[in-house]
């Protein structure tokens, strides 16, 4: 009581806590349709609050990938040289490095170069010298710093000739200087468009690992080489599983953590190494892999692998007919603009890769290059074009077949008036060809002198043939003087050869590739329908070496790789028609190799004038013919749909799929804002 004598009002509203026991009572004293509506209005009520609550968290969070997960690639063959010294020639060895090594530029999912380990750059002295400096927080999996004088080394590892490195004959006349430990300058001749791609395919090596090695040393050290190379990429080797037989099973990587971008979000990558694009195949679709590169070929049926995703990849890789310019009958551009006539592309595109790729008119690939566009001199398919042309070229269609008829000579004509006395290499002719007749000249004697068995003989061949020679002229008996009605008859006569039906027909060579057979067996039937005669050879990769260094055909189906800066100068100029020269045509054209040199010459390689440059030698290559452009294929990428962030649409060649694989992720997590 208060000293009013009234209740505490503190005590009045003070509530008491209800225990779960008293709930329970509170339960009991309502009937069911009320119990009904308290447990709905809780259920509302907690829903509402998970409600608000989950909507909250995700307008207050992002998904991001999470650093986690297991990625399995397959691959049709085995390391040798995880290397950037070798791995040129090996497209496992490549794919390694690019995970394993950094490069000074590299490409983005567009196939735009830009920059890897270098910070910033800029192009000076009229486009002869980049200056550039690279980043500080660069280290090599064995933590040591990765500073200019690594990539000074590994210049003059490439430069040196004892140690035979593929890339050796791009860097030759290049100089690197070490300006001081993060930054440097590369001096060129004189300006190159290409020089940005030059830096894409130099993997850096480490100084310190390797500076006192010689070739033997280099090449033998199989620890360094394969089991832990050392390197500065995303990913690093953790093992290396071989077969009883020493070949290599699988290569597993592990993210570096070190890396100086963002580190890999996949942790764990294994390579598992098949020996046939079959058993690639047959992996995906039974989920033994993750991703794989599947040969662009209609052998092979995609729709059937329905848990993966199809990543169809445009690349500066094509595939051309190149005919041999210094043989007949591609001596003659008729025959080559015929032969390119008479080819339906689509047809081949789609009998060899199931229409997964791009027909080409050009090796400029327009539609790929940015600034290259379609040319106006572009040879259409035409079979009606294809024949007139032939027919011109003097190859008549004659049961079938295209036949061209050579008159031939001996080279030798009668031209003087010879009589008794005449002498000289002339009268020796006069009696070899009358003694071909031994009843015109019985005694066959051929001494230069023409005498009185000559004149007889002469008599005799007048009067053989008098209808031509005496009744035109009037006479009744034979002179014995050679004059112009008898050397007419002579030359009739008289060494001739002769003249050659000649088929048109020939043989091409080409790879014993799935995809290259399929290709030579339809451009054999097409030509065929034009009354051409074909044959297919095929060839095992050394034999096709030795065609392609000894020039050894006639007509060659094959492949080749340009960068992703166009540089037609070692496939086209005539300098390079002797190998290792790349002029696989033996083309020579001398405005054509102007051109050639001149767009090489521009540091920008988006300027606008070389892009000229290029349409000009576009224009040439498609007019002149001197090879049959035909496809580009995709590279065809398979990964589990799982995979997330392969955002690639162009790439240099299949190596560089893993190029940006530090974006790759497999799971996701949520983060606050």
């Amino acid at each position: 009581m208060s000293i009013f004598g009234q209740k505490n009002p503190n005590k009045e509203t003070e509530r008491k806590k209800l225990s779960f026991r008293q709930w329970i009572q509170f339960l009991k004293v309502l009937n069911l349709k009320e119990k009904w509506a308290f447990f709905i209005s809780l259920l509302v009520f907690f829903g509402s609050l998970t409600f608000l609550l989950t909507s909250a968290y995700y307008k207050n969070t992002i998904t991001v990938p999470s650093d986690s997960g297991f990625l399995k690639s397959g691959m049709v063959g085995q390391p040798q040289f995880i290397n950037p010294l070798y791995a040129y020639s090996s497209n496992i060895d490549r794919a390694l490095v690019e995970m394993i090594f950094s490069s000074l530029m590299t490409y983005d999912e567009q196939g735009n170069i830009v920059p890897d380990l270098i910070e910033e750059y800029r192009i000076t002295d009229n486009g002869k010298t980049i200056e550039f400096s690279i980043k500080e927080n660069v280290k090599w999996n064995d933590d040591k710093p990765l500073t200019v004088d690594d990539i000074v080394f590994t210049v003059h590892l490439v430069q040196d000739s004892d140690f035979m490195s593929p890339l050796r004959a791009n860097w030759q006349t290049i100089e690197v200087e070490k300006t001081s430990d993060y930054k440097g300058l590369i001096k060129f001749k004189q300006p190159y468009s290409g020089a940005l791609e030059l830096l894409t395919n130099l993997k850096i090596m480490p100084q310190h690992i390797w500076e006192n090695a010689n070739f033997l040393g280099m090449t033998s050290n199989s620890e360094l080489n394969l089991i832990s190379p050392i390197g500065s990429g995303p990913y690093k080797i953790s093992k290396v599983e071989q077969k009883e037989n020493k070949s290599v099973k699988s290569v597993t990587l592990v993210a570096n953590k070190n890396y100086y971008n963002s580190p890999a979000h996949i942790q764990k990558i294994q390579i598992i190494f098949f020996d046939s694009q079959d058993e690639i195949f047959n992996a995906l679709k039974r989920g033994a892999i993750t991703v794989g590169e599947i040969e662009n070929s209609e052998k092979y049926d995609l729709e059937k692998i329905k848990n993966l995703n199809h990543y169809l990849l445009s690349s500066p890789d094509y595939f051309s007919i190149f005919f041999n310019n210094n043989k007949d009958p591609f001596k003659d551009k008729n025959i080559r603009i015929a032969l390119t006539a008479g080819i339906n592309k689509q047809e081949v595109l789609n009998k060899v890769l199931n229409n997964r790729g791009q027909i080409i008119n050009s090796p400029l690939l327009s539609g790929f290059y940015n600034g290259i566009t379609e040319s106006e001199k572009t040879i259409a398919y035409d079979s009606e074009n294809s024949n007139q042309l032939l027919n011109k070229a003097g190859f008549i269609l004659n049961n079938g077949l295209r036949e061209k008829t050579i008159q031939k000579t001996s080279g030798f004509k009668f031209s003087k008036i010879m009589q008794t006395g005449s002498t000289g290499p002339e009268v020796s002719k006069l009696q070899e060809c009358l003694a071909q007749d031994p009843e015109i000249y019985p005694s066959g004697e051929i001494i230069g002198t023409f005498g009185e068995n000559t004149k007889k003989a002469v008599i005799a061949f007048q009067e053989k043939y008098k209808d031509e020679i005496l009744v035109p002229n009037g006479l009744s008996a034979g002179t014995g003087k050679v004059s112009a009605a008898t050397i007419r008859k002579l030359n009739d006569i008289c060494f001739v050869v002769p003249a050659e039906t000649k088929v048109l027909s020939f043989k091409i060579k080409t790879g014993d590739t799935t995809t290259l057979i399929t290709a030579a067996n339809n451009l054999k039937e097409q030509w065929a329908k034009l009354g051409i005669q074909v044959e297919i050879e095929i060839l095992n990769s050394s034999e096709m070496k030795r065609v392609i260094r000894e020039r050894d055909f006639e007509v060659l189906l094959f492949g080749e790789k340009l960068g992703m800066i166009p540089d037609l100068l070692s496939y086209w100029h005539s300098s390079q028609i002797i190998d290792p020269g790349l002029n696989l045509a033996i083309y020579q054209n001398t405005d054509l190799d102007t051109l050639l040199e001149k767009q090489r010459t521009y540091s920008d390689f988006m300027n606008e004038e070389r892009l000229k440059t290029l349409q000009s030698i576009q224009d040439i290559l498609i007019s002149d013919a001197p090879a049959v452009y035909l496809y580009s294929p995709y590279t065809i990428f398979i990964a589990n749909k799982n995979l997330k962030g392969v955002e690639l649409t162009k790439i240099a060649d299949s190596s560089r799929i893993f190029s940006n694989i530090g974006k790759w992720y497999i799971n996701e997590k949520r983060v606050w804002k």
